[in-house]
Formats: structure tokens, sequence, C-alpha cells
């Protein structure tokens, strides 16, 4: 057997057989799905960043419109109940919505405390205090939690458009490679 594969090495018959390569669409490029792989792994993270970004909307949503309920206390049974339905819902997490950070939640159950004492009797309440703990103790942290989250998404965003610009330059060498190449052998 060697000596037949000696015979053909020797008459040339060997030569097309062995410079034979796969097709390149068979060749496994694994460059191209490391990439793949960490932009499913992106797209798969960014359902999780969306979703905390809504919860941070909301939640502000929620207590800007408490704060807007506790500010009409002309009505004082009718503030305080709307201002408590809303802390409540700031409070809730819609399913697959992680919820509030700790120091969000925090501020939300000591507001919804102070609004339950302030249900009890509702014509001796401080609205203008009120108001204060409710900016201070959870409209404050849920703003720069929603804030420090929007500041991280800004950093990934500008780590991204460094990403396609790396990319945008390895295509272009590629290319140049690949065109320089193809003119090499149309030469011979």
């Amino acid at each position: 057997m060697r000596w037949f594969t000696i015979a053909l090495s020797i008459f040339g018959f060997a030569l097309p057989i062995v410079a034979q390569r796969p097709p390149a669409a068979r060749m496994g490029v694994p460059f191209v799905d490391q990439a793949e792989s960490a932009i499913k792994q992106a797209s798969e993270r960014l359902v999780t960043v969306r979703k905390v970004a809504e919860r941070d909307v909301a939640v502000l949503a929620h207590l800007r419109n408490a704060d807007q309920a506790l500010a009409d206390p002309m009505q004082p049974d009718n503030a305080i109940q709307k201002a408590y339905e809303e802390v409540q819902a700031a409070g809730m997490s819609e399913p697959g919505t992680p919820p509030p950070p700790f120091i969000v939640a925090q501020g939300l159950i000591a507001i919804r405390n102070e609004l339950e004492d302030a249900r009890r009797s509702p014509a001796s309440t401080d609205f203008g205090h009120l108001r204060s703990d409710l900016r201070e103790k959870a409209l404050g942290p849920a703003s720069r939690i929603a804030v420090a989250d929007a500041t991280r998404l800004e950093f990934e965003v500008n780590a991204w458009l460094k990403v396609q610009a790396l990319i945008a330059a390895h295509l272009q060498a590629l290319s140049d490679i690949a065109t320089n190449s193809i003119r090499a052998a149309e030469q011979e």
C-alpha cells in the first residue's frame, strides 16, 4: 500500500487529491462562531435589560402620580387613597420583571406605612410633609436607580459602537486580503 502511494505521488496523481480543500462554507470559522455566540448572549441579556428599564420607568411614573395626587389636598380621602394605590402599584412587578431594588422597596414600604397612617385621619394629615417624605424616601432613590441603570446602558451602547467599528475594520482587512489573494492568483 505504501509503494502505491509513493508511486502515485511520483507520477503526480496524488497531488490533485491531496491539494483539494473542502469548500469554504464547510470549514469551521472559529472567530465568527465566537462572535455569533457573543451576539446571541447579548440579545438574550437585552431582554433582561429592557425589563429593568421598563420597571424603572413604571416605578417612577407611579411615584410621580402619587406625588401629584398628594398635591391636591382639597379632597384628602381621595388624594390619600389615590397616592396609596399608586405606591402599591409601584411596588408590584409584572411577572418576569425583576422586583425593584432593595433601597426602592424600602422607601416604598416606608411611604406605604405613612399613607396608611394618613388614611386613618385624612383631615389632620400634613400633605406637605407627606409629599416631602415621598420624594425623599421613594422618588429620590427610584430616580437615582433609573439614572444608574440608564448610565450603564449608555456605557454599553458606546462599547457596542466600538465593537461595530472593530468589526468594520476586521471586515475591511478580510476583504483586502481576499482581493489581494485573488489578484495574485489571476496574475499567474
